[in-house]
C-alpha cells in the first residue's frame, strides 16, 4: 500500500478534526471566568490547541512499534512521516503550548506545563493500565479547561470554581475508560454502564449553570447522541460500532463547552461561535481518519 500523502499524513497525526475540541475546552475556561475577550480567549485556545496535538503525535511516537502490526496505515509505520520528525513536531507543539501559555501569564504557564507533563507520562506508560491511563487523560482535559481559566484571570480560590473541572475531566476519563474496550477487553453490560455514566456526565453542569434553559439544548443533544451510538454498540456490536462511539464521546466536549459558555454569559455569541467547532470537526473528520 501507498503511504499518503506527507500534508494529509502530518493532519492525520495532529487529529487536525479535534483539535476543536481542545479550543472548545480552552474558551469554555475562559468564559467560565465570567468575563470574555477574543484576544485573551484564542491565545489560550491556542496554547491549549498546540498541548493537544503536541500530547497525540507523542502518543504515535510510543505506538510506533506496535501500530506496525496493528495498524500499519497509520502516518508513522506507513513510513508517510519518519518516526524522529514525529517526535521532533511533539517537542515543538509541546513546548510551543507552554510558551504561548508564557505568554498569557505564569499561572497560565505552570498549567501548560502541568498538562504536557500529564500528556507524555500517559503516552509514555499510564495507558497501558486502564483506569490510571483514564484518569491521566481526564486530567489533561480538566486541566486544558482551567488553561482557559487563568487566562481569564480566575484565582482558583472557591471550590465552585473547580466544577467544570472536575466535570470535564470525569467525562474525558469515562470516554477514554470506554476505549479500553477496544482491544478485546469488552462486554456488553460494561460497555452500557460506562456509556450511561458519561452521558449523565454531559448532563451534570445543568446543576450548577446559570442559563439552564439555554444550556440545555446542546447537552440534552450531546447526551442524547452518545447514548444513540453507545447502546446500541453495546446492543448490536461493541467491536464494529466502538470506534464510533469514542468519536461521538470526544467530540461531544463541544457542545459541552458551548452549554458553560451558553449558561455563564450574558452576551450567547462565544457559545454559539464554539458550538459552529462542530461543522470543522465534522468535515475534517470525513476525510481524515485515525482519531
Amino acid at each position: 500500500m501507498a503511504a499518503p500523502s506527507r500534508p494529509f499524513a502530518i493532519a492525520r497525526l495532529l487529529r487536525a478534526q479535534n483539535v476543536f475540541t481542545a479550543a472548545a475546552d480552552a474558551f469554555a475556561g475562559y468564559g467560565w471566568t465570567g468575563t470574555w475577550d477574543w484576544k485573551g480567549a484564542c491565545v489560550a485556545a491556542a496554547a491549549s490547541a498546540c498541548l493537544y496535538s503536541g500530547g497525540l503525535v507523542l502518543n504515535d511516537v510510543c505506538d510506533a512499534d506496535r501500530d506496525a502490526s496493528l495498524h500499519p496505515s497509520r502516518p508513522i509505520p506507513s513510513g508517510a512521516v519518519p518516526r524522529a520528525a514525529a517526535l521532533a513536531l511533539a517537542a515543538a507543539l509541546l513546548a510551543a503550548g507552554i510558551m504561548i501559555a508564557a505568554w498569557i501569564g505564569p499561572r497560565a504557564a505552570a498549567i501548560a506545563a502541568q498538562v504536557a507533563l500529564v500528556a507524555a507520562a500517559y503516552d509514555a506508560f499510564l495507558k497501558r493500565w486502564r483506569i490510571p491511563g483514564s484518569l491521566a487523560m481526564g486530567a489533561a482535559r480538566g486541566l486544558n479547561f482551567a488553561l482557559g481559566m487563568a487566562a481569564g484571570g480566575a484565582l482558583f480560590r472557591e471550590a465552585r470554581t473547580f466544577l467544570p473541572v472536575a466535570g470535564n475531566a470525569l467525562f474525558i476519563a469515562l470516554v477514554t475508560f470506554l476505549s479500553t474496550f477496544e482491544e478485546g477487553r469488552r462486554s456488553r453490560g460494561a460497555v452500557a454502564a460506562v456509556v450511561v455514566l458519561a452521558a449523565a456526565a454531559l448532563l451534570a453542569p445543568l446543576a450548577w449553570l446559570r442559563f439552564t434553559t439555554r444550556a440545555a439544548i446542546p447537552l440534552g443533544l450531546a447526551a442524547a447522541a452518545l447514548l444513540a451510538v453507545g447502546l446500541r454498540a453495546a446492543q448490536k456490536d461493541p467491536e464494529r460500532f466502538l470506534p464510533l462511539v469514542i468519536r461521538t464521546g470526544v467530540r461531544s466536549l463541544v457542545p459541552l463547552d458551548a452549554a458553560i459558555l451558553l449558561g455563564t454569559l450574558d452576551d450567547p455569541v462565544p457559545g454559539l461561535v464554539v458550538v459552529g467547532f462542530l461543522l470543522p470537526t465534522w468535515v475534517l473528520g470525513r476525510f481524515l481518519s485515525g482519531s
